[in-house]
This record gives C-alpha cells, structure tokens and sequence, in this order.
C-alpha cells in the first residue's frame, strides 16, 4: 500500500511528517498534562518506589546488582527497576517527575508509532489516525498515570523501536541488522515479558504492509526481494527471537509464582479461565469503542460467567477471524491488526491466572493498535471507494480524537491520589473488595481511621477470607486502642494464612505490650520464618527478648537465620544487639563485622551506615 512521491513532494512531505510529529505529541501532551499534579497512589506505587530502599537509595553498583537479580513484584523487569532509580536520583520523592517521565516514554511511543506506520504503509493520515488513537485513548491512562506501570510504557517504547529496526532490516537484510533488532527486542523484555509475542508481531508485518510473504503458487510479474519468502522463511527467520521469548516465559513464571502472583487452580478452575477469556476478548473491544466505567481493576467475577455468553464470544471470534483468514489476500490490514490484537493479548488474558483481576485496562495499551488499524484502514478504504471529499473523514477522524482527549484528560483526574483512584473504582465496579481495602489504607495513611475502618469491614463483607483486610483492620483498631478487638483480627488473618509474616508480627507486638513474651516470640518466629531479613520483626523479636528476659531465646533464633539467610545483615546487627545487653561486647564486634560483607551485597546502604555506626562506638576509648 505505500505510494510512490515525486521527488519534487519530498521536502513537502518532510515537512508535513514533521509537522504531524509535533501535532501528535503536543495533543498527548494536552490529554495527559494533568499527571504533572497527581500523587503516588497506594495500589503498586510503595512496591515500586515509594516503599523500596533499593529504588530509593540510587544509582550504584549494589542497586544495579539487585536490579538484575531481583524478583521484588513478583516479575523480573531490571531495566524498569533501573528507571526508577534513575527517577528517585533526580526527582527524589516529588511524583510530578515521575509521572512526567512516564508521560515522555507515551509520547515518543506515539511519535514512533506513526513514523513506522508511515514508513511501511506510505499512507500518511491512517498512520497519523493509528497513532492518535494510540496516544489519546482513555485506556491508555492507566499505563501513563499509575508509576507502577513504567514496565508498560518503558517495553512499548522498546517494542516500537524493535518494530522500526525490522523494517530497515527487511529492506536490506544482515547480521548486524537483525543483532539490532534481536537487542532492542531483549531491551522490551527486559522492562516487561508481555512482549514475548512479538516476534509472531514480526510475522503479522511481513504479510501486511511489509508483503515480504509470498505464497509459493503466487505469480509475480517481476521478481523482487521477497519473490520467494514465504510463511516458514519468515517463521525460521524468527527462532532466535522466539527462543527469547521462551526464555523470557520461563522466568516470568517462576517470578511470579514464587511471588504468589499466580492464582491457583483450586481458587480459580480452567474452565472458569476460559470463560472469562473468550468474554474479555470481547469486552476489550467493547471499551475501545465505548471506554467508559474504567477502573485500576476489574473483580474476577465468577457470577457474571455464563456458558452461553462464552460460547457467543466465542462463536464471534471465530468468524471474525475465519474471515480475517480469507480475505487476508485483498485486506492485509484486517488480517495483521486482528491477529496483532488477538496474540498480543494472550501473555494477559487469564489463561494463567495472574492476580485477583478479570482484566485489566493496562493489557490493552499495545494490543489496541490491531483494532485501531483496522478502524483507520477500513476507514480510509471505503472513502476511497465512495470518494468523499477529504474534508468529511478528516472531519469525522478529527471528532472521534477530541472526543476521546477529553475523556483522557477526565480519565487522568480519577489518577489524582490514592482516595480519589479507590472511590472512582468502586463507583464503577461492584464487589470489589481488594479496592475496599486499598480506599482503607489511603483512609489509614490520612489518619482516617473510622473510614479505614469501614473500609476493611465492607472488603471482609465481600470476602471474608481475605488475610490483609483482617491485618490491616487490626491494626487500624489497635490504632483506636481497641486492643481486644485488634488482636481478633489478627489472630484471624494469621488462622487464613499462617505464613503471613506481618500479621504475625503485628499479632506478636501485641502479646509482647500485654507481658506475654513467651508466646509473643513464638510468633515473631513465625513471621521471620516466613520471610527471613524482615526487619520489622527482627527488631521487635530482640526487644521482646530484652524485655521478657529470653535473650537466649531470641539469639538461638537469629545465628540459626544467619546460617539460612546469610547475605541479610539485619540479622547480625540484631545478633549483635543481643550480645551487647548480654555485656558480651567482643562478639556484638564481631557480629557487627560479619554484618558488613551481607550489607554490602544487599545493597542496604542505611543498615551499612548503622553497621560502621556501631563498630565505631565500641571501638571508642572508655574513660577511666
């Protein structure tokens, strides 16, 4: 489909490409301005910055090491992690950095998105339309606004520019060419493996518009480059991305499943996966058209899943494909945009099961570039063939646009701070007890502890085996100092799940304040147990220990952690605090220095610091 330009038009049409660049990223920017004055928000945002020392404390040789070895968030995304650290080296806490950043990355995706449209089309205003819709689309805020979401935007960016190296590479194809296309496409799955379908992305490109592909019983009037390149050429020529992707998959699952981010079977059964696939598949395109009543998270809702309506989705899924399929020949841009959103969809659409939600306004930030090509190209196409006057798709283009930046700019308000997100999903989800718990700790963090409160009891309503919601309720009537009462709920939490390592600390505090060490320590032990360097529970185990006179107690606990856990210094340094009130100061020396090399390796330079602090005091003179 790429027209030919005289060489006269050329400057011209620089010239309006350019013009086109600045016009896109300018109307992006005038839809998303408004995250400049949003906060951090509670869903994700502690995870990934606001409560991660490693993030926190900048850009060295440690944090780097720990962006490339760590599993934090249940995902492996080093490249997001260095882009946090980078952010807090320069922004430190103020969000508006941030979030501008993140905005920056949607506004060159944008821009690069026409250029490579442009550039294998030849067909200036789709291409222009497709990046438009791309940019302004209120399903797009969730990418752009929440901070959390950099993987999003950050692996996009990185897809795009793997998708504009192919196309110099399928010009004029060479080693060093596809090494470029092979790096950058390491880059996006290094920032998120959702982009582990891209190489059948590259296949889709080849057919519509790159028309690489050739059918073998195809006649061509001349020969050309790709006069004998057909389905399994491009196939073969894609293994090594594709033994990416394998790999990439691999390690995502395991991330995740130690993280406890994949449901399990029990709770949510394949066929229930299933439904709820084919229902998304469509329900997604539904907000692509109509994108109303978004929300950060949509409940998996086993209620709303009916056979029929599965087998509907279904039914509408195979037709449409069955006709992409057919007439692939004579609309290209049918059969690549359908297929780009159907496969590019599937690492997210629940089939394995990942989280508490049934989709996601996130997951549609690259699949929705099928279903806008198909609406630009099937546009343009029957203008065409109509031949209407310019004047009126460009009109009607143009209003389809406005719309949808206005509802973006609304959209970017909900994003304002943690209380306005939660009550904007609430009103527009119903049973959403994971958003009740995250409006209580917003309410919590305010010091709104009655609404807190409520909070939580309307999450129990909805689920009542839902451990963080008795934790969290907990310790909000602790705060009330309904002492009785918080202890229930923690005592509840923990008999849902035992291994949950805060409630057993925050259960084990409370039995330590009422004089009850001894069994307050069984629970410290627990939660440390269950997660090994928590510090909270380290600290609290050694003044139980102090206070109830079990020293002995708490230090067989913490040498017997060290040898399980030896890179966490925080062990040593509370060993070393036992040895000091048990006046055995040589030994708090030297579990003070075994502590350094561990500090070093975690990357936890305020526990360093505290460490050399410490060393230093008892290497003091005392005065005679």
């Amino acid at each position: 489909m790429k027209t030919d330009n005289n060489k006269h038009c050329e400057p011209r049409g620089k010239i309006r490409t350019a013009a086109l660049c600045l016009l896109l990223a300018a109307a992006t920017f005038a839809a998303f301005e408004g995250v400049r004055n949003n906060d951090f928000v509670n869903f994700d945002d502690d995870l990934y910055v606001t409560n991660n020392p490693h993030v926190q404390q900048g850009l060295y040789a440690g944090s780097i090491v720990w962006a490339f070895t760590s599993r934090d968030a249940s995902n492996w995304h080093p490249l997001t992690w260095l882009s946090h650290i980078i952010d807090c080296v320069y922004f430190g806490p103020d969000p508006a950095g941030h979030h501008l950043v993140g905005l920056g990355f949607h506004i060159a995706g944008v821009v690069l998105l026409f250029l490579i449209l442009k550039a294998m089309t030849g067909a200036l205003w789709p291409s222009a339309f497709v990046a438009a819709a791309f940019g302004l689309h209120p399903l797009a805020v969730e990418s752009v606004a929440w901070v959390a979401q950099r993987k999003n935007v950050l692996s996009t960016f990185f897809c795009f520019l793997t998708i504009a190296a192919y196309v110099r590479y399928s010009q004029k194809p060479g080693l060093w060419r596809y090494l470029t296309v092979a790096g950058l496409f390491a880059a996006g799955l290094l920032s998120k493996p959702m982009l582990v379908t891209l190489p059948f992305v590259l296949i889709l490109l080849d057919h519509w518009p790159l028309n690489r592909i050739r059918n073998k019983n195809e006649e061509t009037e001349e020969k050309t480059l790709h006069s004998k390149f057909t389905i399994l050429n491009s196939f073969y020529e894609k293994i090594p991305l594709l033994l990416m992707s394998a790999a990439s998959c691999v390690v995502t699952y395991m991330a995740q499943a130690q993280g406890g981010a994949v449901s399990d079977i029990v709770k949510v059964p394949l066929i229930s996966r299933a439904e709820n696939t084919l229902v998304s598949y469509i329900n997604y395109i539904g907000k692509v058209f109509w994108p109303t009543s978004l929300s950060v998270l949509y409940p998996f809702n086993f209620s709303e899943l009916a056979a029929w309506k599965a087998g509907a989705c279904l039914l509408l899924l195979v037709l449409v494909s069955s006709a992409a399929i057919i007439l692939r020949r004579r609309f290209g841009w049918l059969f690549t945009g359908w297929f780009w959103y159907l496969g590019t969809l599937v690492p997210v659409i629940g089939l394995v099961q990942i989280g508490a939600q049934g989709m996601a306004d996130r997951y549609m930030y690259l699949p929705g570039i099928g279903i806008y090509i198909i609406v630009a190209w099937s546009a343009y196409e029957l203008a065409g063939k109509l031949r209407l006057p310019k004047v009126i798709p460009a009109a009607a283009g143009a209003s389809a646009l406005g719309v949808l930046l206005l509802m973006t700019r609304a959209q970017v308000g909900h994003w304002k701070d943690s209380v306005s997100l939660c009550q904007y999903a609430l009103a527009t989800t119903k049973n959403n007890y994971i958003m009740h718990y995250n409006c209580g700790v917003a309410f919590w963090t305010l010091g709104r502890l009655d609404e807190a409160i409520e909070q939580y009891r309307q999450a129990l309503k909805i689920n009542p085996a839902y451990a963080k919601a008795h934790n969290n309720l907990g310790c909000a009537l602790r705060d009330k100092r309904q002492t009785d009462e918080a202890l229930a709920e923690f005592e509840r939490a923990i008999k849902i799940e035992p291994d949950y390592a805060e409630a057993q600390n925050n259960y084990a505090v409370s039995l330590a304040k009422r004089g009850q060490y001894e069994e307050a320590i069984g629970h410290f032990n627990a939660a440390i147990k269950a997660k090994p360097c928590y510090g909270d529970a380290l600290k609290n185990i050694c003044k139980a220990g102090i206070d109830g006179h079990k020293t002995d107690e708490v230090l067989e606990t913490l040498l017997a952690m060290q040898q399980q856990t030896p890179s966490c210094a925080e062990l040593y340094y509370r060993a070393a605090t036992i040895y000091d009130a048990k006046g055995q100061v040589e030994k708090a020396v030297e579990q003070l220095e075994k502590g350094l090399t561990p500090a070093d390796r975690q990357g936890n330079r305020e526990l360093v610091n505290l460490i050399k602090a410490q060393l230093e005091r008892y290497s003091r003179p005392t005065a005679k």
